[in-house]
């Protein structure tokens, strides 16, 4: 399914390695959950299930890929999970490689944990 306007948009102003692991990022969030819907949220490319459940938000040298429950998702991923706030964590994402075999089970928990 094509991204709406204002997420291409989001991507397109984007550049070097921080667009690469965006756009990247965009293609394995709807691999993992098809249902999801992506939209903007925040300012930031956002796909959502029942509620919002992972955005990502490009940074000058690294991408955060925000798990908007994530603190329910971080006891089993601490050291990559980070963030202090009441439900939202994050993990950065600083190169193509840091997306692995570990971030894709923490997106497929949230995908999870969204469809509860």
């Amino acid at each position: 399914m094509p991204l709406p306007m204002a997420v291409s948009a989001y991507f397109d102003k984007l550049s070097g390695p921080v667009q690469a692991i965006a756009l990247e990022l965009s293609h394995v969030i709807p691999q993992r959950g098809s249902t999801l819907i992506a939209t903007m949220a925040y300012g930031s490319p956002c796909w959502t299930g029942h509620d919002r459940v992972v955005s990502i938000v490009a940074h000058s040298k690294h991408c955060n890929l925000q798990f908007w429950q994530g603190a329910q998702l971080e006891s089993g991923f601490y050291g990559r999970i980070e963030g202090s706030g009441k439900a939202l964590r994050h993990v950065k994402v600083r190169k193509l490689d840091d997306i692995d075999d570990e971030l894709l089970d923490i997106i497929d928990r949230a995908i999870a944990l969204d469809a509860a």
